[in-house]
């Protein structure tokens, strides 16, 4: 027995168009990430918490070969791609990392399946560097609904809670991606169940994360990343996506 896609056939458009918007975000923005990894602004208050290059640690890599067959057909496999060509080196370890790690720990209990424990793992390690790479850059960006230059300071215990949804969001991509596409057991099942839940659980917490990211690329990252009620607003009004780039 096999699970259809949450939501209407348009979101799956929606979801490959925000995934784009991510790819040519981090494009555009590339020599600007750079920039701060080499001379990292001293007035940046996130910088005094952590360096930038931590925050673009190289994830590890993928465990389990086999399990890009899932990341692939997810339509994650930018998700990991980008990670390991643009990640720092010998920067030690994302603090964002040990978060999604226990968030993929919670989703993932009683599973065994190697290939579904590797995927879930990569793609929320993933998600670390990700939020990491665009808050790197966020003092450069401008807010999501006026536009203007962001002028307001972030935490590193807010861009955590970030990391959590994003890495979410892909885990749950997986999920419903294995029990597409194979007869998994009851285990996985439980595992999809557990993150749906859990998105439920966490959509009251969004307008106010989303308020205090204030910048258009964490936003836009962390609002599509899983299925509620204001994740694709923006595309269903037509209005938008990509408008500053």
């Amino acid at each position: 027995m096999s699970l259809s896609p949450p939501g209407p056939p348009l979101y799956a458009s929606w979801e490959a168009l925000a995934d784009g918007l991510q790819i040519q975000r981090l494009a555009l923005h590339l020599s600007q990430l750079r920039e701060q990894l080499l001379t990292p602004p001293s007035d940046v208050a996130l910088f005094l918490q952590t360096s930038p290059s931590a925050l673009t640690a190289c994830p590890a890599v993928l465990a389990e070969p086999v399990a890009g067959a899932v990341i692939d057909g997810a339509g994650l496999a930018h998700w990991l791609r980008l990670p390991a060509e643009y990640g720092t080196a010998d920067a030690g370890t994302n603090p964002l990392a040990p978060g999604a790690d226990r968030l993929g720990d919670t989703l993932l209990e009683g599973v065994t399946d190697p290939v579904v424990r590797a995927a879930v793992a990569a793609v929320c390690a993933a998600s670390a560097w990700w939020v990491g790479a665009f808050a790197v850059i966020r003092h450069l960006g401008v807010h999501h609904t006026s536009l203007q230059p962001v002028s307001t300071a972030i935490s590193l215990e807010t861009l955590k809670g970030a990391t959590s949804i994003v890495a979410l969001g892909t885990a749950q991509r997986i999920l419903a991606e294995h029990l597409r596409t194979v007869v998994a057991d009851e285990t996985v099942r439980l595992s999809y169940c557990r993150a749906i839940a859990e998105s439920i659980a966490v959509e009251s917490t969004l307008p106010a994360l989303l308020d205090t990211l204030g910048e258009l690329r964490l936003v836009d990252l962390v609002s599509t990343s899983i299925p509620w009620r204001g994740r694709f607003t923006k595309y269903a009004g037509g209005t938008g996506a990509g408008q500053v780039e």
